[in-house]
């Protein structure tokens, strides 16, 4: 369904990987816990199970969306979370999906629990791949997904962007879900931290709005809601309190970018 489509090489082990089999040496321990603690059954087990109103309206909301645009669908940094993948399945089990990442062993084990539960979907597809270097050919995918894909991608995330841009064809979408760091709290910061936080991680200040729009992506904006980092375990999170700040604030959105 997705292999006709592919521009490059690959090397086939259980599905096709772009990138070597084996993980880069600081995922080891994140390639590790997902196997061991079972995240992805877990993290399935509790989106299926969501009881927040409006946590299932939003989901929903997006799945239609995609549902509705029809056609092949790459999902990004899918990581064990599965993007929005398991909400379009929910909305649709027959869609047609490609599950992604950099991480080989995210994509393994969302193939692994797939082909042991009591009806898989049958039109999910898998590839280990990075998104700065999409395997597929010029305007040939409907729709591309992204959960807080950009935000980590490991790489020139503009580069990611244009891939993602060359891949479609005209008219798809790119269902973006990100977050960065909210505008006010930007300007409440101290000039100092912001320097910082700034050179380390530039990514946090961006929402790519104008970059997509460059592009050549009409670009529609849904804002969602604002968070804290503040009891967070990441390095981030860490970084934010070594400097003395309690937290930040960041700011979900959705776009919605037409092709």
């Amino acid at each position: 369904m997705f292999e006709k489509y592919f521009n490059k090489s690959f090397e086939m082990i259980e599905f096709p990987h772009f990138v070597p089999k084996e993980e880069l040496e600081y995922n080891l321990e994140y390639a590790r816990r997902i196997k061991e603690e079972k995240w992805i059954p877990s993290i399935w087990k509790i989106k299926a199970e969501e009881s927040n109103p409006l946590e299932k309206e939003f989901w929903q909301k997006i799945a239609k969306r995609i549902v509705s645009h029809s056609g092949l669908i790459l999902e990004i940094c899918a990581g064990p979370a599965g993007g929005t993948m398991p909400a379009v399945l929910s909305e649709d089990y027959n869609a047609k999906i490609m599950i992604s990442d950099l991480c080989p062993t995210v994509v393994s084990e969302w193939k692994k629990f797939f082909d042991g539960i009591e009806e898989p979907p049958k039109n999910v597809e898998y590839a280990a791949f990075n998104s700065c270097d999409i395997p597929f050919k010029n305007e040939c995918l409907d729709i591309v997904t992204g959960y807080d894909a950009v935000i980590n991608v490991e790489g020139d995330r503009v580069k990611a962007l244009s891939e993602i841009y060359r891949v479609l064809k005209p008219g798809g979408l790119f269902v973006m879900n990100d977050c960065a760091l909210d505008k006010d709290f930007i300007n409440s910061m101290d000039m100092d931290i912001k320097k910082t936080l700034t050179e380390c991680s530039p990514n946090i200040f961006n929402d790519y709005h104008d970059e997509l729009e460059k592009l050549g992506f009409s670009v529609e904006t849904v804002s969602g809601h604002k968070w804290s980092n503040k009891n967070d375990e990441s390095t981030l999170a860490e970084f934010t309190r070594s400097l003395g700040l309690e937290e930040l604030i960041f700011n979900n959105f959705t776009k919605f970018c037409t092709k």
